[in-house]
Order: structure tokens, then sequence, then C-alpha cells
């Protein structure tokens, strides 16, 4: 029975990635994959968080995460730190230029927004047990000052008044260890400090609390979307525990280059590249060898 070239051929990429597959396996380190447990996301919608669990302000006064709540506001606590040029800068810029336009938008009666410091409160904390206070006010200015940059067509007056609303409902805090951990733990943020490089190993996430303190939602991975936002903000508001959708667990992670996760990671590298060359090797010899260069006579094509 005479076989298509498609058919006689799809035993090349299928070869290829059971050697790829069988190379992983037997090489993969243990544990939770690559990463192993630098860090992790395990979301707890519903959990209570430790309303009396103490944070430190950019203006260096303590107040616990529950003081944050008593406004009346619904919280939205991102957990980052503030010396990361990683995800936690792609964190809040995404969420400055979305803030950006809701206040921008806010001007105006027939959209509906949430703007910090009137329908919520963002309360950043630091993860990086070595961070202070003045790194927070710093970032706190930085981002201030990039949100009023954004406000240029808004009146002086309404960029005034938008500036003194944002600048009370934002809150970049620190923490001590222990505390901070305990937050992050119930909210099934999982991190790990490197001293020796002094970074964080980190998931990117955020979640939203009801004024009871309780995990209503998350925003997960480095982008904050408007409609995300605004759910979670009316839902805490509410009460209304979200249905949590699709979890992309994105973070910050630096590797020991001797490590055995980075060993891995560049022996499967190498294995791949070796298997790609040796897939086009054999891909090529079955074309010449069914269509040798010699099949033309040797006077040329005839007419």
């Amino acid at each position: 029975m005479h076989r298509t070239r498609g058919a006689s051929a799809i035993w090349i990429p299928m070869m290829a990635i059971a050697i790829v597959a069988f190379f992983f396996a037997i090489t993969r380190p243990r544990g939770r994959g690559v990463f192993e447990d630098s860090f992790n996301l395990k979301p707890a919608i519903g959990a209570q968080m430790p309303l009396a669990t103490p944070l430190t302000d950019d203006k260096g006064v303590t107040k616990t995460l529950g003081e944050y709540l008593q406004v009346g506001r619904p919280v939205m606590l991102l957990p980052i730190f503030y010396k990361c040029n990683g995800v936690c800068f792609a964190e809040l810029d995404s969420l400055t230029k979305m803030l950006i336009k809701e206040v921008a938008v806010s001007t105006k009666k027939t959209v509906e927004s949430v703007v910090p410091g009137r329908d919520f409160d963002l309360v950043v904390v630091s993860i990086h047990p070595k961070e202070t206070v003045e790194l927070a006010r710093a970032k706190k200015a930085e981002i201030l000052g990039i949100m009023n940059e954004g406000w240029k067509k808004l009146t002086p007056e309404q960029r005034d008044e938008a500036y003194q609303t944002v600048d009370k409902g934002i809150h970049f805090t620190i923490g001590k260890e222990a505390d901070v951990r305990e937050l992050t733990a119930t909210m099934g943020f999982e991190y790990t400090y490197d001293e020796k490089r002094d970074w964080v190993n980190h998931p990117a996430a955020a979640v939203f609390l009801a004024g009871s303190g309780k995990i209503i939602g998350y925003n997960t991975g480095g982008q904050f979307a408007t409609v995300t936002v605004r759910s979670g903000i009316r839902d805490a508001a509410k009460g209304i525990v979200e249905p949590l959708g699709d979890v992309f667990l994105l973070g910050c992670f630096k590797m020991e280059a001797s490590s055995p996760r980075t060993r891995t990671i560049i022996q499967i590298l190498n294995t791949s590249a070796v298997l790609t060359v040796l897939v086009l090797g054999i891909s090529m010899f079955r074309m010449f060898k069914k269509y040798p260069s010699n099949t033309l006579p040797s006077g040329g094509p005839t007419a």
C-alpha cells in the first residue's frame, strides 16, 4: 500500500516529542517544577485576613490592617518590594496607568470608575525584610508624580482634587517580617528571601478585601485590567465573593548559576538544541533520498 508523503514523515516530530519528554522526565528537578519552593500562589477565596497585623506607612505611622478598613472602604492589598525591577515594576506600572485613566474619567459623571481615596484604599506592603520607610516614601512619591503628569488634560482644580484624593487613598508600607508573612500566608502568597542576593522570589498577585477583612477576589499576574479592578472593588464593597477565574502564575526569581535547578534548565535547553539539529538532519536526509539531485537527464531538461 502506497504511503502519502505526510504519513511517511509524521514519525519524525513524534519521535522528537517522545525523546524530549524522556529527557525531561529523567532530568526534571524534584518539587514544584524548576522553581521548586521559590514562590507559589494558592488562592484562598473567603479567608479572613489578620486585622491586627501592624504595618508602618510612608509617613512612619504604624496602623493595623483593620484600621485601613475602618474608614468604610474596601482594600486592595498588593505585596511587592520597592527595589524590584521585575514583575513588581510591571504591576505598579500597569496599576498606575489604569488608575490615571480611572481618575480622569471620574470627572465625567456618566462613567462609573473606582478611585483610591474615594472608592477603596490601596495598601502596598513590602515583602523585603530590609526595606525601610524611606523607600516606601520614595516609591509613593514616584507613583504620585507619574499620576500627576498623567492628569495634564484636567483643569488645575481637577488635578489638585485628584491628587489630594489619591494621596489619602494609597499607602506604601513596611512591616516586621513575621507580620508580613502572616498576611501573605493567609492570602496563599508564598515567597522566599534570598539573603545572599538581597532578592525576593515571589509571585504576582493582589487581593481585594471586604470591610470585614475577608478575601473577596484576586488579581493575578503583572497586569491590572480596568474591568477586573472595578469588579473586585465593587464586589468587595458589597462583600460578594468573586468566583476565581484563571490564575496566572507570574513572578520574580533569581537562581544560582551553579545550582541544580539552573543546571537542569541548561541541560534541557541543550538537549532540545541537539534534538532540533538531529530532526533537521534526518528530515534533510529523507528529502534528498526521496528527491535525489541526479534525477534529471545529463543533458538538462528537454522542451
